[in-house]
């Protein structure tokens, strides 16, 4: 087995050293000195009776059997870290903990449904992980979550997902901005006549996009003076007094928690905030909630379950 590991190893210095064109590269980002790794790939060569790179100068360049193991070893090293993934996943199946993701954007949207599973599985140990939808993703793909309650990823390759129908949209303003509400729903594109705080999640294409686009679509160049992906953040500094007006998904506003904003209602407005349950492909969907979603998710208003 240590020959086995051995062996991977060697084929992982190989990779990086392919894609980095040189040894000195290859080590600062394997973090190890060079001379070691040399020796590594020279082992390789001498193992496999080819030569694996034409050295010239400092760079190294490719054989054809080069190529032919670098395609070869991506393929064993990707099957690897999925048998990896899946290992994780049976272990926590069998120890009963129920690794969950749940996104800052859908926080009150999901808490039903979470505080039922609790309720119908009180002797299963429930972990919970509270991110933006693009750091729950990479949980997701590192085998360290088991099922993500996120914005619909705009990629869908190797996910599978349970959508749920698209949250409204609304704005919130500060009362200074705005002193009178308005007498019914506004115009989206006269919300980017405000200073704006736009949600946006830390990496990839999100929300703060989707609205962006709708904008310049809209002929509106807004005036966004931050983004933050937190939508308590948002609610929290708008009624400390922060003069800006936001976009958020209805589901994480209550008016009656604020005092110096106006939450209004938005004119035919885009559809930005898409709810879904998301697991990687391999991965089997956790029934115990998936068992609650078919009966029928989101409750009913002013069900028992709300």
């Amino acid at each position: 087995m240590k020959e086995v590991f051995t062996d991977l190893k060697r084929l992982k210095y190989f990779c990086v050293i392919f894609e980095q064109g040189t040894i000195s590269q290859a080590a600062r980002i394997l973090n190890m000195a060079q001379p070691p790794l040399s020796k590594r790939i020279q082992e390789l060569e001498e193992e496999l009776n080819v030569p694996l790179f034409l050295r010239n100068g400092r760079r190294l360049e490719p054989t054809e059997s080069g190529y032919h193991l670098y395609k070869n070893a991506c393929a064993i090293l990707r099957e690897v870290e999925d048998t990896k993934r899946e290992l994780i996943l049976i272990k926590n199946r069998d120890s009963r903990l129920l690794r969950i993701g749940l996104t800052h954007l859908f926080q009150s949207y999901f808490k039903p449904l979470i505080l039922k599973l609790h309720r119908l599985n009180p002797n299963v140990e429930m972990s919970v992980s509270v991110s933006d939808s693009s750091n729950l993703e990479s949980l997701l793909q590192n085998g360290l979550i088991d099922i993500a309650l996120i914005q619909k990823p705009s990629h869908s390759e190797g996910y599978d997902c349970v959508s749920f129908a698209p949250i409204g949209l609304v704005a919130v303003i500060n009362k200074k901005l705005l002193p009178e509400i308005p007498a019914g729903p506004i115009p989206f594109l006269s919300i980017g006549e405000f200073p704006l705080v736009l949600l946006r999640r830390s990496r990839d294409t999100g929300t703060y996009e989707l609205i962006t686009d709708h904008f310049r679509k809209g002929g509106v160049n807004p005036k966004i003076i931050m983004n933050i992906s937190q939508p308590g953040v948002i609610l929290d500094w708008l009624d400390s007094g922060l003069e800006a007006a936001a976009l958020l998904p209805a589901s994480e506003v209550d008016p009656a928690k604020l005092s110096h904003c106006h939450v209004i209602d938005i004119l035919s407005p885009p559809q930005i905030f898409f709810p879904a349950v998301v697991k990687m492909s391999v991965a089997s969907y956790m029934k115990e909630l998936m068992d609650i979603v078919q009966s029928g998710y989101p409750f009913p208003a002013g069900g028992a379950d709300r």
